[in-house]
Formats: C-alpha cells, sequence, structure tokens
C-alpha cells in the first residue's frame, strides 16, 4: 500500500494521527480528554468487591471512581487487590470489561505470561521464517524454559531481527517491571498508549515512512472535514445507493439501499459497493460489538460471494470482522473488537473545540 500516507498533528493536550489512502481516511487516532477511557489499553491495580454468583463474575474498584468487571474469580475474596488490565472498550454507563490475564503488546511481538507457547500471526505462513523467528524467541530463557509465551505479529516477516529483538527485550523489560510490584492501593501501573504509539503498533506504512507532520496537514488533507462527516448515519455508495449506520447499546444496524434500480444485478452491486465501505466506516467510527447488515434483495448462492468481499477487505487492514452467520430473515451478522474508541458527540465536539482553537 505504497500509496498510503500518515499524518500526525496537535490535538487538544495530546496528538491525532491519521492514516489516508487516494485522499479517503482510511484510520484515525486521537488523544481524547475523557478519563473513562484511560484505563483500556492500560495496567492498573484493582479491588474485588462484590460478586455475581450466577456468571462467575465480581465487580472490580478500579482507579478513578471506575467500576470493572471481571470474569472467573471464584478463587478471589472480596478486598482483594490484583494487577489487571482492559483491552476493550465498552459500551457508556457499563462496567469496564477488565482481566488478571496480563499480555504487553509491543509493535511487534506480544508477552503472554500464562499463555506460555510460542504463536505466530496467521499470515506468517513460511516455515523458514517460522523457524528462524523460533530460534530468536528461544534465545531468551523465559521463553526457552516456557515460563512466558510470546506471539510474533504479522509484520514480523518483513523486519530484521534487529528490530524484532530489541521489542521482545521491551516487552520483558515491561513484564519484569509489572511482576515486581505488589499491588497495594488502587492506581495505574502503566498508562494507556497514545495515539501516536497505537498507530505505530497499527500501521506497517510508519516502518519505512514518516508520518507529514507540517502545520495543518490534517486540512491539507480534508482529514477533520472527512472524521466531521461521521455525524452523519447515511453513506452514499458509488452507484446511487447507500447504507444507513445506527449504533445503539445492543448493536450496530446497518441497512444497505440499493437506489432506485430495483433489479437483482444492481442489489448485488450495491452490496458488494457495501460490503467493501463497511470495513472501513467501523474502523473510523470506532464500532464495535455485534452487527447486523440488512442486505438488498441478494440469492443464497450469492451469500458466498458477499462473505469473500468481506474477508477480502477486512484482509488489507487487519480488521477482526468475524463474520457469525446469516440469519433465518437473511440478515448477515457479523461481530468485531470494541478494541476502540467510538467517535460520538462528545468526541465530535472535542474535535469540533480542537478545529476553533
Amino acid at each position: 500500500m505504497t500509496d498510503e500516507i500518515a499524518l500526525v498533528e496537535p490535538f487538544l493536550k495530546g496528538t491525532a494521527v491519521a492514516l489516508i489512502k487516494e485522499g479517503r481516511l482510511q484510520d484515525f487516532f486521537a488523544d481524547f480528554e475523557d478519563s473513562s477511557i484511560k484505563l483500556v489499553g492500560a495496567t492498573f491495580i484493582g479491588e474485588v468487591d462484590r460478586f455475581s454468583k450466577a456468571s462467575n463474575a465480581c465487580f472490580v474498584k478500579l482507579p478513578g471512581n471506575q467500576w470493572g468487571f471481571l470474569r472467573n474469580c471464584s478463587n478471589l475474596n472480596p478486598g482483594t487487590k490484583l494487577i489487571l488490565q482492559s483491552r476493550l472498550f465498552s459500551p457508556k454507563n457499563k462496567a469496564l470489561v477488565v482481566s488478571s490475564n496480563l499480555s504487553f503488546q509491543g509493535r511487534y511481538v506480544v508477552i503472554t505470561p500464562k499463555v506460555k507457547r510460542i504463536s505466530f500471526s496467521r499470515r506468517i505462513l513460511e516455515k523458514d521464517v517460522r523457524e528462524e523467528l523460533l530460534c530468536l524467541a528461544e534465545k531468551y530463557q523465559e521463553i526457552r524454559e516456557k515460563k512466558l509465551g510470546m506471539i510474533f505479529r504479522s509484520i514480523c516477516k518483513e523486519l530484521s531481527y534487529q528490530k524484532i529483538k530489541h521489542d521482545i527485550e521491551k516487552q520483558l523489560e515491561r513484564y519484569r517491571e509489572v511482576s515486581a510490584i505488589k499491588p497495594t492501593e488502587l492506581s495505574i501501573v502503566e498508562g494507556a498508549p497514545k495515539a501516536l504509539e497505537k498507530a505505530q503498533k497499527e500501521w506497517h506504512i510508519l516502518e519505512s515512512k514518516e508520518p507529514i507532520s507540517s502545520p495543518q496537514c490534517f486540512d491539507i488533507y480534508s482529514v477533520w472535514e472527512q472524521v466531521l462527516a461521521l455525524k452523519k448515519i447515511n453513506v452514499p455508495l458509488l452507484d446511487g445507493g447507500n447504507i444507513s449506520i445506527e449504533p445503539t447499546q445492543a448493536l450496530v444496524a446497518i441497512d444497505v439501499n440499493t437506489g432506485s434500480d430495483l433489479s437483482i444485478s444492481a442489489s448485488l452491486k450495491a452490496n458488494i459497493q457495501a460490503i467493501e465501505e463497511i470495513p472501513r466506516q467501523l474502523r473510523v467510527r470506532g464500532l464495535g460489538g455485534k452487527i447486523v447488515l440488512e442486505l438488498g434483495p441478494l440469492s443464497k448462492k450469492n451469500r458466498t460471494k458477499i462473505e469473500f468481499c468481506l474477508r477480502k477487505k477486512t484482509n488489507s487492514y487487519n480488521d477482526q470482522i468475524k463474520v457469525v452467520g446469516w440469519t433465518p430473515s437473511g440478515n448477515l451478522e457479523l461481530e468485531r473488537p470494541r478494541d476502540r474508541i467510538q467517535i460520538g458527540e462528545s468526541e465530535l465536539s472535542q474535535i469540533e473545540k480542537n478545529i476553533r482553537v
């Protein structure tokens, strides 16, 4: 994807980063000012409070007067303090889902203290590359003796081993520092990654190109204009149709409208255009959870074609979109991790405030 451009610009008290391809916004991160999101991606100390016996889970007091929801905690007692992480955003007004199964994610590797095996991204298919990475991992005593596990991310097959080695050592050091902490008071042990750090972990282009950081570069590439357009529910398609995207507390509902041409061929064309656009819309809007697509009229034999188009498009940007299946009424059900801030009214008002400044 050599025609991609990464942009960086000051945003309120932090930074905003954007990924542009052929003039269109492909991805976006910003350091929004909201205390409720500061724990997502962070490592922190929580205190077990009350239990939900029906679900083998408990509510946990978190730093900043927040609440977490911890599963599989039957061996814990109220008042127990422990080190936790949260990787996913929760719907507004719901407790943050937290985990004591820690992981330490870098740009190239992930250290997994409780899953004590060496794993590879599904995109690393080459046997010789896997063998060389395995040899590299086993140079570290904790990995070799299976005291820790490690996941090699997909970009590893494109990098020098010196870069990977440096990242392994960095993540091992993070693990050692956190492991040495005795959980006594509610506090943040390790802060959540900032916008630029998130981009560096996700966008491979930043391995070979420095981002553009000139003043007003977001205006030059119409980034703010495209982000503010996310206020709109309807997104036009190329041939006159459109998709309607409506997030709710329970799910994200997406309706595909084929336009004035009601023929079967026009419907299939609109459905394919919608499927090619939907992953980008979910990504830049920060939408996840259960997603239900009401497509235009579609024969059962064309469902496979729709699924193929979706998988092809999601692979381009490593979107973790799972096809759950087709409902009896012909809707396509998907799932996507809530791993991003949903761009809602609060976030859009912060963007408008930043533009005025």
